[in-house]
């Protein structure tokens, strides 16, 4: 039996936590001040509220609490997960993101590519990703099995962020290569559940981490993808995607100017609202 003396609240609490699904960032969503929380709030709220909105929850509590769980544990609390994760792509997907993100002890977004600064600290921080890596696998089969293949979208991007943070902190090329192939897993499952944002943002970040790698070549592919992409699929002109875009025509204006002519006559008047917005707003 494994002794849970020391975690920040008790396995009876984990699993009246994670019953609760995963959080929304909408305002009439569940939020710091909902009763449930009340009795949480010292001890499990930390690190786990946005704008004042509890999100991504419970994978916080969940990375904290993953070394005093034991193997039946694990499935109890994963069993739970799969149980209340989405199958239908919501509106807004930062608190399912968020979940991944923090089951990982990433409590910041966007890992190495947030600053030079953040990947000088990961890399001080000798990050063991073991038991997380553990949780997340038993996650994978379940959504395998439940054909859940949104939760297999966003997992498959996520895994992609942990495993291209790993090859930028080691410059491994071979872990560059595993991250590739994550980010188009995420996409070829986003066309079976018609999550439209997983069929070009998987191709976005895919572009980051290689221009952060410095691999021009890879770079503009995915720069280039992301915009066709995101022609085709991209739902609307929120702020986020019209930045990922302006990201990706830049970066194919400034290092593919053979071929910047043709791609700016194919794009400037597309029909897609975001495409056409980003071209505007930024004067390219």
């Amino acid at each position: 039996m494994i002794s849970h003396e020391n975690s920040h609240i008790t396995y009876k609490d984990l699993l009246e936590i994670s019953s609760w699904g995963l959080f929304s960032l909408k305002i009439k969503g569940t939020s710091i001040c909902d009763k449930r929380l009340e009795k949480y709030k010292k001890k499990s709220i930390k690190d786990a509220e946005y704008g004042g909105i509890y999100i991504g929850s419970p994978g916080r509590d969940i990375y904290y609490m993953l070394p005093y769980l034991s193997e039946e544990q694990f499935e109890e609390v994963a069993n739970i997960i799969v149980d209340r994760f989405p199958k239908d792509p919501p509106g807004n997907h930062v608190n399912v993101g968020m979940f991944f993100r923090q089951v990982y002890g990433q409590f910041e977004k966007q890992g190495v590519l947030r600053s030079d600064k953040d990947l000088k600290r990961m890399k001080k921080e000798k990050l063991d990703w073991n038991l997380s890596k553990k949780f997340i696998e038993l996650l994978h089969d379940k959504f395998e099995k439940n054909n859940n293949f949104y939760g297999l979208s966003i997992l498959y991007e996520m895994e992609a962020h942990r495993v291209g943070d790993k090859a930028i902190l080691n410059m491994d090329i071979d872990m560059m290569d595993k991250m590739e192939k994550f980010y188009l897993e995420s996409v070829r499952y986003s066309h079976k559940c018609n999550s439209y944002k997983q069929m070009f943002t998987p191709y976005y970040w895919c572009f980051e981490y290689f221009k952060k790698y410095g691999t021009k070549k890879k770079a503009l592919l995915y720069a280039h993808l992301t915009i066709e992409a995101a022609d085709k699929h991209c739902p609307d002109a929120r702020p986020g995607y019209v930045t990922k875009l302006s990201s990706c025509i830049k970066y194919i204006r400034k290092k593919n100017k053979d071929k910047w002519n043709s791609f700016y006559k194919t794009y400037k008047n597309s029909k897609n609202k975001c495409v056409k917005k980003t071209f505007k707003e930024y004067k390219i």
